[in-house]
């Protein structure tokens, strides 16, 4: 077995280079030997990981944040498939959220993501698929594994992007400021969307999201039913909602208690377009490509993970 380690030495603000010898000596006690790629701008960990797979690479593991790890699967998915049938994807979480694998009950810490990598079992899980407005106007396909939304999510995206306070404060507390932030400026917003075959609606919203993932937004318990492999996205919408009352119900999105509220809409389902005559911002796996129109997808068990 070959395998390949794809680093985000930036990822948690440059947190990962400087720790990525301890984690090149854990992996090393783990896994044993493996070649190292390191990432140098946005977009490489899906290049490296084509190529890799287009030789005789089995194993790829992905080493930074939730937005290097959707890198590396766009590079292990195209056209709906894996690239390469057999090989398998594992990953070690060192960014700024860590969200995806909570969802795997792996505790937020590089540590546990390495010893869970020693003994894993191949488990085939769901992929998420957005077809979305890029930025430049054009249409373009990305791949999730985790939660794919848009609103307020993207915006608050957009904040940490801009904000000094990335390179001091941790993962959950970096985002529960820029979420407490951006809601004060962060209108509801209309979409009109359609389930599955269903009929077009309307709805006025401060956030939708997409769930293959539970775990959002630096320890967010968002979609606390949703599995990785049930072939199904968890949809939530929050309907119109004061400031007031989001704040109010914010502790229990992280509890995962919120879908009794009234103003959240939840619904299983394989397909879900939005569309807007605003500008509604998109999030994918932590990363801010877009906006809507956009159709969110499942495509059941297609990829080898290692858990």
């Amino acid at each position: 077995m070959k395998t390949i380690v794809i680093v985000n030495p930036q990822a948690g603000n440059g947190r990962t280079e400087k720790i990525w010898p301890k984690i090149e000596n854990a992996l090393k006690q783990n896994i044993g030997s493996f070649q190292t790629l390191h990432t140098k701008s946005q977009g490489d960990a899906v290049l490296l990981t084509r190529k890799a797979l287009e030789g005789d690479t089995t194993r790829i593991v992905a080493v930074g944040g939730d937005g290097h790890l959707n890198e590396v699967l766009n590079g292990f998915i195209e056209n709906d498939v894996q690239l390469s049938p057999q090989s398998t994807l594992g990953f070690v979480m060192s960014g700024t959220g860590c969200d995806f694998q909570r969802s795997l009950n792996i505790s937020g810490n590089w540590q546990n993501s390495v010893a869970n990598l020693k003994d894993a079992k191949v488990r085939k899980i769901d992929v998420g698929k957005v077809t979305y407005t890029a930025r430049d106007n054009t249409q373009k396909i990305r791949y999730f594994d985790n939660i794919a939304s848009f609103g307020l999510s993207g915006a608050v995206d957009h904040c940490i992007e801009h904000s000094r306070l990335r390179n001091y404060l941790g993962g959950s507390l970096l985002f529960l400021w820029a979420t407490i932030k951006t809601v004060f400026t962060h209108p509801n917003q209309g979409i009109s969307y359609r389930i599955d075959d269903g009929p077009q609606e309307e709805i006025r919203t401060r956030l939708g999201l997409l769930a293959n993932g539970r775990y959002f937004g630096g320890a967010m318990h968002a979609a606390p039913q949703a599995e990785l492999d049930d072939g199904l996205l968890d949809l939530l919408m929050l309907k119109e909602i004061s400031v007031a009352k989001f704040l109010w119900h914010l502790p229990k999105i992280y509890k995962g208690t919120h879908l009794k509220i009234p103003e959240v809409y939840f619904q299983k389902v394989r397909k879900f377009t939005a569309l807007s005559s605003e500008q509604v911002i998109l999030d994918i796996d932590g990363e801010s490509p877009g906006y809507l129109e956009a159709t969110f997808e499942i495509l059941p068990r297609i990829l080898n993970l290692e858990v």
